[in-house]
């Protein structure tokens, strides 16, 4: 990690933005998560990569407090900003209002406008574009846009390169960089690890093989071994 990415270069790491212990989780008598245990530590950037249906949605979705594991904990420092691989999209709502859904009740007005066309402008959605119409690859920037507009610290993103062509992912792979450098633990689940991440996160990039189901992980930095 590098100077100023979460840790200082020297002394103890920072504490745990996450730290999940021993989760299970079964769906319907199939046992999809068996055993994992991770820390998301500021600064960092970790990636669970498996073959479609081994469980790393399911993984997402328990470690940002959507979806209840069977057993096990998990603690949080701070809330999470969830990307759902299915662009869980308003669809009456245009690019626009889908943005502003997510913004706290209470923001005033002209920051609310301010920061709702920032973010339209750097992921060049039209505002009055509703996910019916939009292209997979609109809708998936759309989606990205949300999960960053929120300004969690933790930041969980299922799938984020899909139907994105090289300059998107080069620009999602950038903006997951500056989440980390300003302190913030980003986790993604993917089938592999997109070269435009490998080059954007380098150093900071934790990539975890889930393997097939059920997930059984062991990835948590103050653990001990087995």
């Amino acid at each position: 990690m590098r100077p100023g990415a979460g840790s200082p270069a020297w002394g103890p790491p920072a504490p745990p933005l996450l730290r999940a212990a021993r989760l299970s989780k079964a769906f319907a008598g199939r046992t999809v998560i068996a055993e994992a245990t991770v820390s998301l530590r500021p600064g960092t950037v970790t990636l669970f990569t498996a073959p479609s249906g081994s469980g790393k949605s399911t993984l997402l979705e328990i470690l940002a407090g959507v979806l209840a594991p069977d057993s096990g904990t998990v603690e949080r420092a701070l809330p999470a900003s969830l990307m759902f691989q299915d662009d869980a999209l308003v669809p009456w709502l245009d690019a626009r209002g889908n943005l502003a859904y997510i913004l706290p009740a209470g923001m005033p007005g002209p920051a609310r406008r301010e920061s709702v066309a920032r973010w339209l402008r750097r992921f060049e959605l039209p505002e009055g574009a509703r996910p019916p119409s939009m292209s997979s690859g609109m809708k998936r920037r759309l989606s990205l846009a949300r999960a960053f507009l929120a300004e969690r610290a933790l930041t969980l993103l299922d799938e984020p390169f899909a139907f994105l062509d090289e300059r998107w992912r080069a620009e999602a792979a950038g903006l997951i960089r500056a989440k980390a450098d300003s302190g913030g633990a980003v986790a993604l689940a993917a089938h592999d690890a997109d070269p435009c991440l490998r080059d954007a996160c380098g150093g900071i990039l934790r990539i975890l093989e889930l393997g097939p189901s059920p997930v059984t992980l062991r990835a948590d930095d103050e653990a001990p071994e087995p």
